[in-house]
């Protein structure tokens, strides 16, 4: 009885190779590379992988303490599809955070009250600037005062804190250069021309 041939699904692959060459006695340096040459494995493409992911983190840039990650995953091989991401995501609105009281000594001497009676402030704006002047002279241990150290203090004053965005002001006076970067992010201190901007309150 006749075995019958089954058929599979691989594939079987020969290589015959014959070759002839003349060349001096003993010289077998060239023959030798050409075998090596001739055995040697041609390279395959291995199809195209996609792309790994990107993330896009940190595109509204902000100086507060809370930072808005935005995450999305795109082929870069596609440069349209990377150009709507970066658009979307750069025009995502920014969602300021809420701020919180926090534990600050405010009534010993001298007294956040006492202080901004000797430099009353005009608006807005100075109120923030007198509140850090006032934690960077007389509360040294904060290295650096944050938004929720200006609200707890406007909290304490009965001041308004109604602001959607109530750190905007510190972003406002670090860029007219009153305020300066503290250590820690989302932080800040007053510089020389902002204490001299505070001292001038106190002339009416």
């Amino acid at each position: 009885m006749v075995k019958k041939h089954i058929k599979g699904n691989g594939t079987s692959r020969i290589r015959f190779i014959m070759i002839e060459a003349e060349m001096p006695e003993g010289d077998l340096t060239q023959i030798a590379n050409a075998i090596q040459n001739a055995l040697r494995p041609a390279s395959v493409s291995g199809p195209k992988l996609p792309k790994t992911p990107v993330q896009i983190i940190g595109l509204n840039e902000q100086d507060d303490d809370d930072e808005e990650v935005v995450d999305a995953s795109v082929e870069e091989d596609d440069a349209t599809s990377v150009g709507r991401v970066l658009k979307a995501a750069a025009s995502k609105p920014r969602r300021p955070a809420k701020r919180k009281v926090v534990d600050i000594e405010l009534s010993n001497e001298i007294s956040l009250k006492s202080y901004t009676e000797n430099y009353p402030p005009k608006n807005d704006q100075d109120r923030y600037l007198v509140v850090v002047a006032f934690l960077c002279e007389h509360r040294k241990e904060i290295e650096g005062v944050n938004a929720d150290h200006v609200y707890t203090c406007f909290r304490k004053l009965e001041w308004p804190t109604g602001s959607k965005d109530f750190g905007q002001p510190l972003r406002n006076l670090k860029l007219n250069q009153l305020l300066d970067p503290g250590p820690g992010r989302g932080t800040y201190v007053i510089n020389h021309i902002g204490i001299d901007k505070v001292h001038k309150l106190a002339e009416g």
